[in-house]
């Protein structure tokens, strides 16, 4: 566009030299014709005669470079306003540092995991209470086979005792279960 302008100014500069057109005293002179043209082509005697002047233009048009089709103004604005049609709305929607800001504060706010046990270590544990519980059992059921169910005690011992044998039941295993 550039040198288009370039080429155009001159053409123009070099019209204003060959013409020997003063254009500083514009008052007087309203419009020019052909003849006033003319006449200062034939007055002056170093100028250069039409044939001297075609070929120069002729040397200034072929050396303008032939430009590539381009896309006019217009078309460029139509093709960006379809761009920007085509561009989902995105108002509505978190940007990248919201969600990682999201994430981060959802992060921050589970509370840290104790040390859990590993289902073979529940597992174990488990068969060791069951251990436990069977030998407690055991010595319940011992416990109370070795109170006499009728014993001559004194009557504040007999009623512990008593109570005591009664709160262990007879059959252990099937009570706990």
């Amino acid at each position: 566009m550039e040198n288009c302008r370039n080429v155009i100014f001159l053409i123009l500069a070099a019209m204003v030299l060959f013409c020997q057109v003063s254009f500083a005293d514009t008052q007087g002179i309203e419009t020019i014709t052909e003849e006033t043209v003319a006449v200062a082509l034939e007055s002056a005697p170093d100028s250069y005669s039409k044939e001297e002047i075609d070929a120069m233009f002729g040397q200034i048009m072929n050396s303008i470079p032939e430009v590539p089709t381009r896309y006019t103004d217009e078309e460029i604005d139509e093709k960006i306003t379809l761009v920007i049609k085509s561009i989902p709305d995105a108002s509505g929607n978190y940007t990248n540092e919201e969600i990682d800001n999201k994430i981060v504060a959802l992060n921050n706010s589970i509370p840290a995991i104790p040390e859990v046990y590993s289902k073979e270590e529940i597992k174990e544990r488990i068969r060791a209470l069951n251990d436990a519980i069977t030998t407690l059992e055991i010595a319940l059921a011992n416990i109370r086979n070795s109170i006499p169910a009728e014993l001559k005690w004194p009557v504040k011992t007999k009623k512990i005792f008593t109570d005591m044998r009664i709160g262990i039941p007879a059959d252990i295993s099937s009570a706990t279960k």
